[in-house]
Order: structure tokens, then sequence, then C-alpha cells
């Protein structure tokens, strides 16, 4: 005589499967998890090398008016080194001249270059 083991029909594990998926996806309704993960899905930004030129051109203008506030041409460079338009890549990218107090010129193309 010979013994079978016992085992579960494949059916029901499917069906198994897709309940837990099921449980999942309505966790994740009733807590709020799918309205953070649309949120945040719909934040991406662009990397640096996706930045336009209109966004660069904000950038630069919006760093100017900042360094404006202040009479010190460190302070200004330290500005403009902290600034979005470094950190988001203008200035590998575009070519734009800073004007610093002290009537010294900052060019950013492809790093900080004194004029």
């Amino acid at each position: 005589m010979v013994k079978r083991t016992q085992s579960l029909p494949l059916n029901t594990i499917i069906l198994a499967i897709i309940a837990i998926v099921v449980l999942v996806f309505l966790v994740l309704i009733f807590t709020g998890g799918i309205g953070r993960f649309a949120t945040q899905t719909g934040q991406v930004s662009p990397s640096s090398n996706q930045t336009n030129s209109a966004q660069c051109s904000e950038y630069a203008s919006s760093v100017q008016t900042q360094m404006g506030t202040s009479t010190d041409p460190s302070v200004q460079l330290q500005m403009l080194a902290n600034s979005q338009y470094v950190s988001s890549g203008c200035s590998d990218t575009y070519v734009y001249q800073f004007t610093l107090y002290n009537g010294s010129e900052v060019e950013c193309g492809l790093g900080l270059t004194l004029v």
C-alpha cells in the first residue's frame, strides 16, 4: 500500500496569494499609503542634466538678487556656492555672470572663475 502525502490544491494556493495582495492593497487605501505614494511620485524633479535653460536663468536671477543684500564679496561668493543655481547643476551647464559688490565678476559655466 502506497501512502500519499496530503497537499493543498494549486487553486487554494493561488487564491491565498490573491487574498494577501488584496488585503495589502486595502490596508494601503485605509491608511493613506496610496495617497502618499501618488504625491511622492508626482514630485519627481528633473535631474541636474535635465534642468532647462529657463529654470537655470530663474535660479541665477534669484541668487543675484540675494547676493545684492550683502556688501561683503566673500559672503556673496558663499551665497553663490550654496545657491540652488549651483546645487541644481546649472553652473556646470549654462554660463552666467554674477557681479559682486566690489565690481568683480564671477562667471559660472564650468565652475567658478573670477574675471
